[in-house]
């Protein structure tokens, strides 16, 4: 213990005083100090190791997504794997790209060292384990990367020309979306009632369809409005509806 206090991580200090121990002190003693050294080694080795890992990210197809590591200082080489296998690799001195959708920046924070890698055009294929590691280590950080879809969002019918206060509906329709949105309405016209109901597409697990049942007493407009509450985004479609009167002696 007293060789590791005096000589610290310095190998040729280490491997000094094991030969002075060998020399003064016999074999016996000369083998304790060398398995000093090796526990001396270890230590050094260990001395850089992920402090924080990255965070699971979900992310819209065709978006950056970002994964950050913190590693202590002394690092050799960080590499960045999705679902297995290594997309980048971060040097001191540089990062090695080998696939220009995975890039890195990096960043101080006191001591440590942040690597950050970013995805960019994010695709659905990317969706799975994202792994942080160092070289000769056998600790890593691991996040998981989810991927969603923003498909379309239509109204068939289009402007509607409806009759004053008789009941009708509007249809909306979403296509290809990864998770099923939340279908909603906003409704800009005057009317004596309104409701509405959404369900998914029997034939098919991307899509669903919302229905608006309303009694109109004027013009305006309706929205159908689709959200993806995890991301926080969404998207709109808007329809003129037009009313007239019913003729005479109906």
């Amino acid at each position: 213990m007293r060789l590791w206090m005096e000589t610290g991580c310095d190998l040729p200090a280490l491997l000094s005083q094991v030969w002075r121990s060998m020399r003064d002190a016999g074999r016996c003693r000369g083998i304790l100090a060398a398995l000093v050294v090796l526990a001396g080694l270890a230590a050094c080795g260990s001395s850089n190791e992920i402090i924080e890992g990255p965070k699971n990210v979900t992310a819209l197809k065709g978006s950056e997504a970002r994964f950050n590591c913190t590693i202590s200082q002394g690092w050799k080489l960080i590499m960045w794997a999705l679902k297995g296998t290594v997309v980048l690799s971060i040097t001191p001195t540089e990062p090695i790209i080998t696939n220009d959708r995975f890039t890195a920046m990096s960043y101080e924070e006191g001591s440590n060292f942040i690597s950050e890698m970013i995805i960019h055009n994010v695709q659905l294929s990317d969706a799975g384990q994202i792994k942080c590691s160092l070289q000769n280590s056998d600790r890593d950080g691991s996040a998981f990367l989810s991927v969603q879809v923003m498909g379309r969002l239509f109204i068939p019918e289009g402007s509607l020309v409806v009759m004053e206060d008789k009941p009708c509906n509007v249809t909306c329709r979403a296509l290809g979306w990864t998770p099923l949105p939340r279908l909603s309405w906003e409704i800009g016209v005057p009317v004596s009632h309104s409701s509405y109901s959404s369900v998914r597409e029997p034939e098919d697990l991307q899509s669903a369809v919302s229905v608006l049942a309303l009694t109109p007493q004027g013009n305006g407009t309706v929205t159908c409005v689709a959200e993806m509450k995890r991301l926080h985004v969404h998207k709109s479609v808007t329809v003129n509806l037009t009313v007239v009167q019913p003729p005479l002696g109906k």
